[in-house]
């Protein structure tokens, strides 16, 4: 581990992972994405009948927007790879998230956990009282599906992040009784099992679509989103045969958009190749603007964005070298996903995939496809392995990224046994160029053998102009962030901390 001498900057002194509960939010007969905060509801007496149900797992998606909505998550779970570079004057804190020399004080580390466990007590609120409610049982069973999924997703990441960690599976109700707010981690495949178990149930109680749903319902975590996610998380575990039994039931249920563009164009949300979406929305102070970050202000300024832009002259994330580098020539994913000072090859690089050229005072229309099709076709590829089906998975991949019809073999685009590289590199390289900062790559990385990570990444940072006269030679505990000191240190020791730190 490279070691340098930045001065930490203190987080707070908080209690276990205390955190403010998200403002419950009203049900929109427009767009369940456009909510309202409300006062406080005393859970104690709310989710009294189905209604009350619903709002409750909408303010669970509604505090999912704040994991992901700025660039603490970003930092954690995509600077941290190899796709992209933070600046090195950038705040300190994010920097050391980005070389692998974060503390136990870390704050964007120490935001992330709590934000995760928002959610998490949300969900956990929702699956808890909401059997008990009155009404319609149909809509009741529905919303503990999505919460289920909710908690799922957020575990997911929580486990790649951390390893084993605290299983919170009741609402905390009063988070100044340590017997509630202290648990002890749970081992890694506790959490996953866990993970797999709310899939299970939420694939048993949730619809495959909303279209035509009431009060506009498009956008909710499906069945087929959780069995996205369920092979995303049997693949991560090596259980090949399970994710192979859960893609199978998404193969063909969604298909790829002819132009590679249009997947994160303005407005064009929950599209036919979109299975799940973090759902923002212009107004209403629910509009997305991590984007903001990556585009510098100059930019901004030549496109006429009103809302957006960097610090002008410098941009705390941008692509790495080794990113830009592996589109090929003729690839149209590059120009979709990065962008350069003037249109001018030779300057400065930034990420230019969630710019929305028509961003008014509201912020940005778009939001985060968390889980799409291109992605279901790659794990199912990986999953099977080298074979002429799997080739052909990437190859309808690669054929839309190149302008080409998915579904018609070219020979001057395809792969096969015979292209340089393994089978697994082929695969990985393929997620990458397709999935660009769009949160999978640390995720993907992490699925290989352990040695290849260290390798791939120390490789990186010591080839990047960024971090020049440096020397990095990670470990295995570096592949894990610490656990919030102030979790441990309020737990007494009962959650104990990842090695080496």
């Amino acid at each position: 581990m490279k070691t340098k001498s930045y001065k930490l900057i203190e987080s707070r002194t908080m209690k276990g992972y205390t955190f403010l509960l998200m403002m419950l939010a009203v049900f929109s007969c427009d767009d369940f994405a456009e909510v309202e905060p409300e006062d406080r509801i005393d859970a104690t007496t709310f989710f009294a009948n189905d209604l009350e149900v619903v709002i409750g797992v909408n303010g669970a998606y509604a505090a999912q927007r704040g994991i992901f909505g700025d660039m603490q998550s970003f930092n954690l779970l995509e600077t941290r790879s190899d796709n992209t570079v933070q600046n090195t004057n950038e705040q300190a804190e994010r920097f050391e998230t980005d070389t692998f020399e974060e503390g136990i004080g870390n704050l964007p580390n120490l935001v992330v956990w709590g934000r995760m466990y928002n959610v998490i007590n949300l969900a956990n609120l929702v699956i808890t009282r909401g059997p008990d409610a009155q009404g319609d049982a149909n809509l009741i069973s529905r919303a503990v599906g999505e919460a289920k999924f909710l908690r799922a997703f957020s575990y997911f990441h929580m486990v790649v992040m951390w390893g084993g960690v605290p299983l919170r599976l009741e609402p905390i109700k009063d988070f100044g009784d340590e017997s509630q707010t202290i648990v002890p981690r749970s081992t890694a495949t506790q959490v996953y099992d866990q993970i797999v178990s709310d899939l299970n149930d939420a694939t048993a109680t949730l619809p495959d679509s909303y279209a035509g749903g009431l009060n506009k319902e498009k956008g909710r975590a499906t069945r087929l989103a959780a069995l996205t996610l369920l092979g995303k998380v049997q693949l991560q575990r090596g259980n090949i045969s399970e994710a192979v039994t859960a893609l199978r039931q998404v193969e063909g249920r969604y298909s790829l958009l002819a132009d590679y563009s249009n997947i994160h164009s303005s407005g064009n949300n929950n599209s036919a190749e979109s299975i799940f979406e973090i759902n923002f929305l212009p107004g209403n102070q629910t509009a997305y603007g991590l984007n903001n970050g990556f585009l510098p202000l100059s930019e901004a300024t030549r496109f006429g964005i009103v809302l957006g832009g960097g610090a002008a002259g410098e941009l705390g994330v941008r692509p790495s070298l080794d990113m830009i580098n592996i589109f090929e020539p003729g690839d149209l994913r590059l120009a979709a996903s990065i962008g350069f000072l003037n249109d001018d090859p030779n300057a400065e690089a930034y990420v230019n995939k969630f710019v929305d050229y028509t961003a008014g005072v509201n912020g940005h229309n778009m939001n985060i496809v968390a889980l799409r099709y291109a992605d279901v076709l790659l794990m199912l590829a990986e999953a099977l392995g080298e074979g002429a089906e799997s080739y052909e998975l990437i190859n309808m991949v690669r054929r839309r990224g190149f302008g080409l019809d998915s579904t018609v073999p070219d020979p001057a685009v395809d792969v096969d046994g015979t292209t340089t590289g393994t089978f697994i590199e082929k695969v990985m390289d393929e997620r990458r160029r397709e999935l660009a900062f769009e949160l999978h790559r640390w995720i993907d990385l992490l699925r290989l053998p352990q040695a290849d990570v260290l390798n791939i990444m120390n490789t990186h940072l010591n080839n990047e102009p960024e971090y020049s006269g440096d020397v990095f030679n990670l470990t295995a505990n570096n592949l894990l962030y610490p656990i919030p000191t102030s979790e441990v240190e309020s737990s007494g020791g009962v959650v104990a901390q990842n090695p080496g730190f």
